[in-house]
């Protein structure tokens, strides 16, 4: 590109990152994710747990370039149905190019590789995690099935958050110089469900919608029916809060832990009860309530690491 067409480019990708992929934000979130999780890790192997490395560095990268990753897939695999049912965004209002979203994918791939090449020892589950990206790019090759049927779309991708958490721990072992095979593998287990429901239920959420909001565009709430959809929401945390009141009475966890987790679990059934009582347009944006969920669980572990028992 010469200095005209890429400043065109940075001009019209910054519109996108502005809008579907706030930077700061999503920089906030794979931090305190990454740094949280591997925090847990360092407890349950009653370990020291530094909260800034290069590795946690490598960590933060890994999850917020992945993310990135799996949110410029999702603009060239869904163009056809966002063409139709949401036509204001970037790509197709037209105000960002294909073209810009394929540079932007095969870049972030590039670096994700990169910043792993220091590491070998996790290059391994690094490519798994990037292949099983590029199959759900493809719909596993049966896009007909996966387009039709959400629940069973939902089936096939989600694991890919379990891959992730795997990734992380194979991180912190080749971090602390320990084999996989002497790693605590029942609560490292534990830690991945718990952190799994915690994004499931984020996944859940964002397609969730009041009766009058409902369009073509395929949701839980209609397959499910709003009280159905936000029930697996609901569950997926109680089961990320029942798991997270587990590792407070089996590790060393600061009291703040349990207040900050209460807290969190309070609000959201607060506002599920708020949707379902009065399901409308306002009640309905469920997304940043997962979100903040899972912040407070992640921003817990981080200050009761930091803060005395």
């Amino acid at each position: 590109m010469d200095n005209v067409q890429s400043s065109r480019f940075a001009a019209r990708m910054r519109i996108y990152f502005d809008e579907m992929y706030p930077i700061p934000q999503r920089l906030f979130f794979a931090a305190i994710f990454s740094i949280s999780f591997l925090s847990f890790l360092a407890a349950i192997h009653n370990l020291p747990s530094p909260l800034f490395t290069p590795y946690t560095l490598v960590a933060i990268w890994a999850v917020f370039s992945f993310m990135l990753i799996l949110r410029l897939m999702d603009e060239l695999k869904d163009r056809e149905i966002d063409r139709q049912l949401f036509a204001q965004r970037p790509l197709p209002s037209g105000r960002v190019r294909e073209s810009d979203i394929v540079t932007s994918l095969t870049s972030v791939i590039l670096l994700f590789l990169l910043a792993h090449l220091w590491i070998p020892r996790v290059l391994w589950i690094t490519l798994i995690l990037l292949g099983y990206s590029l199959l759900m790019f493809k719909y596993f090759f049966i896009p007909l099935i996966l387009c039709k049927y959400l629940l069973l779309n939902l089936l096939t991708h989600n694991p890919v958050t379990a891959i992730l958490l795997t990734y992380l721990v194979v991180l912190f072992a080749t971090e602390q110089g320990v084999p996989l095979s002497r790693l605590d593998w029942p609560h490292i287990m534990i830690l991945i469900l718990m952190y799994w429901s915690v994004l499931f239920a984020w996944e859940i959420s964002r397609k969730i919608r009041a009766p009058e909001e409902e369009t073509a565009y395929v949701t839980y709430s209609q397959i499910l029916g709003p009280r159905g959809a936000v029930a697996l929401v609901l569950g997926a945390q109680t089961v990320a809060f029942i798991l997270g009141m587990y590792f407070y009475r089996t590790l060393p966890l600061s009291w703040v832990f349990p207040l900050i987790l209460t807290s969190g679990y309070v609000r959201i059934v607060l506002a599920y009860l708020r949707f379902l009582a009065h399901p409308s347009s306002t009640t309905s944006k469920l997304r940043p309530v997962a979100e903040q969920y899972g912040i407070c669980l992640f921003a817990a572990q981080i200050l009761s690491a930091i803060l005395p028992l």
